[in-house]
């Protein structure tokens, strides 16, 4: 004991000190390593013996995407005609806290495309109905309130397309403020009569003229000449 506290040899008492704290540390870094080491591999084996997370189904939340669709296309008022809806992009079908819009509040538009129709031509016809208020409003939008109808240089009427059409349900459209909604005919300058009997006779080439109606309200008629 005393040979450890009081080195005894041919060199200074600091030579052996410092030797010794050589040896401790050394044994304190070998100390330090080996407790690292086995921290790691017990880190290693909790995380292997935990695995990975599964989530259960039923309590992971889903959320649905909604696709917005379109107006779907109307079908053909009378034998040979096409019909197609296009709508405004400020108009929707949401109607909650809206009144219904008044005749006052209506302006309806008709037009073609052409004002002349060659051989083979058929006339495309658009009505177009538009908010003129201040506020939003909800419009009837059923194919049974647009009626177009065409007659002869005489007034007499020879193509319409209520002649056709079926009541179908009611269904309504809200604008906003300068909004609109339009359908849209090509007319196959056949003639059409009540009850829709089919293999009707094509129109002579002539002027006629187009009305148009929405809801009741009025647009300004319009002349389209076919020639042949």
């Amino acid at each position: 004991m005393s040979s450890v506290l009081h080195p005894v040899g041919p060199e200074d008492k600091g030579t052996y000190w410092r030797r010794r704290l050589v040896v401790v540390l050394a044994l304190v870094v070998v100390v330090v390593l080996v407790a690292l080491g086995v921290r790691a591999l017990t880190t290693s084996d909790d995380a292997a013996a935990q695995g990975p997370t599964k989530l259960d189904p039923s309590t992971v939340a889903t959320t649905d995407a909604q696709t917005p669709t379109g107006s779907p296309s109307a079908p053909s008022e009378t034998p040979g005609t096409s019909a197609t809806d296009t709508t405004a992009s400020t108009a929707t079908t949401a109607t909650t806290g809206a009144t219904a819009c008044s005749d006052q509040s209506l302006a309806v538009t008709l037009t073609t495309k052409a004002t002349t129709y060659g051989p083979g031509q058929a006339p495309n016809l658009s009505l177009t109905v538009e908010n003129t208020s201040q506020t939003p409003c909800t419009v009837e939008t059923s194919s049974a309130v647009r009626v177009l109808t065409v007659s002869d240089a005489a007034g007499a009427q020879v193509w319409s397309s209520a002649d056709c059409q079926t009541k179908g349900e009611s269904a309504t459209d809200q604008l906003a403020p300068g909004a609109t909604r339009s359908k849209t005919v090509t007319w196959s300058r056949q003639h059409s009569a009540a009850g829709c009997p089919t293999a009707q006779k094509a129109v002579d080439p002539g002027t006629y003229t187009v009305n148009g109606t929405w809801d009741g309200v009025a647009a300004k008629p319009i002349t389209l000449a076919l020639t042949s």
